[in-house]
């Protein structure tokens, strides 16, 4: 994991600089604003067949893992997350690098801290379609910038 976490980090080398919506991305972003659209309803069983996976271990593959992870926000007064920015780019002709920059709020409308939050996600695209293979949180002072590369 920490040598994918380091490759992924060598293919965005302008970290700290704005992130930039890339046009031939749209597809991919379109598929992230259908997988927030199931994370709020808490659909862990069409998220786990049709939108994650993942590469390596991870909680979030299985439907009762998901649905833990939606139990346990619940419990906290979690209610629907919001995005501010989804910014996507190829970076070769099966994969895709998306920022989620977010806000989980509760029931009452407010914020659960910490009000912002960003996730870069590894996105591959295979005979099924796109999936998440990686989440990657990171810490949303970061910024990064990314060009799709030329797709044929």
């Amino acid at each position: 994991m920490k040598t994918f976490l380091l490759m992924i980090l060598a293919l965005v080398p302008a970290a700290l600089l704005p992130a930039s919506a890339d046009e031939r991305a749209s597809d991919v972003e379109a598929f992230m604003e259908e997988y927030l659209r199931l994370w709020n309803a808490g659909d862990a069983g069409t998220i786990t067949e049709k939108i994650y996976r993942f590469d390596a271990p991870n909680a979030f593959a299985s439907k009762e893992g998901l649905q833990a992870e939606f139990d346990r926000l619940k419990k906290d007064g979690y209610s629907h997350s919001q995005a501010t920015s989804i910014e996507a780019c190829w970076i070769n002709a099966t994969q895709a690098l998306v920022e989620l920059r977010y806000t989980r709020l509760k029931r009452d409308g407010t914020p659960m801290p910490p009000n912002d939050r960003s996730t870069l996600y590894f996105v591959k695209k295979n005979a099924a379609g796109l999936r998440i293979n990686h989440l990657i949180p990171m810490n949303a002072t970061t910024r990064w910038d990314c060009a799709s590369y030329k797709l044929p």
